[in-house]
């Protein structure tokens, strides 16, 4: 997941930290809809599809904040397209815990990976953002991040409620399960 830096961001930073989440919330959309035709369990079946089409829905709410100079300079077919590289992951660590998320196996582990590792660094990364937005020139984009973030942690509520009683349910092996998917994705997060 793409990182805050201190500071209001010049267009071009901006631009790059717009596509980096445009990028990582369309891979989640992805990866939570494949986990949404495999999971073992309804709640989590319906969890993963509903929290699939939030990543969407912010995927989209980034791709359209791409600061409008940088996008125009780049038409597409019939509308402006952003330039090449500007909308895409922001280093191999992000490739790499897509791809550990990708392969992830059973629910206890998806939601730990999803819950303790990707909604709470999504709101981490979201709210150091908005403390970066320069008061007049970044409205609009601290509103989009206001409403994201509100997005992402109700998701990690409901998510990490859903963990709760599946590790209650399950037991010790579901506790390991989640356990080792936490770790794995920390790891690949470190490249």
């Amino acid at each position: 997941m793409p990182t805050a830096s201190p500071g209001p961001l010049a267009i071009e930073q901006a631009a790059l930290r717009t596509g980096a989440w445009a990028w990582a919330e369309t891979r989640l959309y992805e990866v939570l809809g494949a986990w949404a035709r495999t999971a073992s369990s309804a709640p989590c079946k319906l969890y993963f599809d509903s929290c699939s089409q939030h990543h969407a829905w912010r995927a989209q709410l980034w791709r359209d904040r791409l600061p409008g100079r940088l996008v125009q300079a780049y038409p597409g077919p019939s509308l402006p397209q952003p330039p090449p590289g500007l909308v895409g992951p922001p280093s191999r660590a992000a490739e790499a815990a897509m791809a550990v998320l990708s392969d992830l196996q059973g629910d206890a582990g998806r939601l730990a990976a999803h819950c303790r590792v990707v909604l709470a660094r999504s709101a981490a990364s979201y709210q150091g953002w908005l403390q970066d937005c320069g008061p007049s020139a970044d409205r609009p984009t601290a509103r989009a991040l206001s409403m994201a973030l509100s997005d992402v942690v109700a998701d990690w509520k409901e998510g990490s409620a859903l963990l709760v009683g599946l590790v209650s349910e399950r037991g010790e092996g579901a506790v390991a399960e989640a356990a080792a998917s936490s770790a794995l994705l920390e790891r690949a997060l470190l490249l």
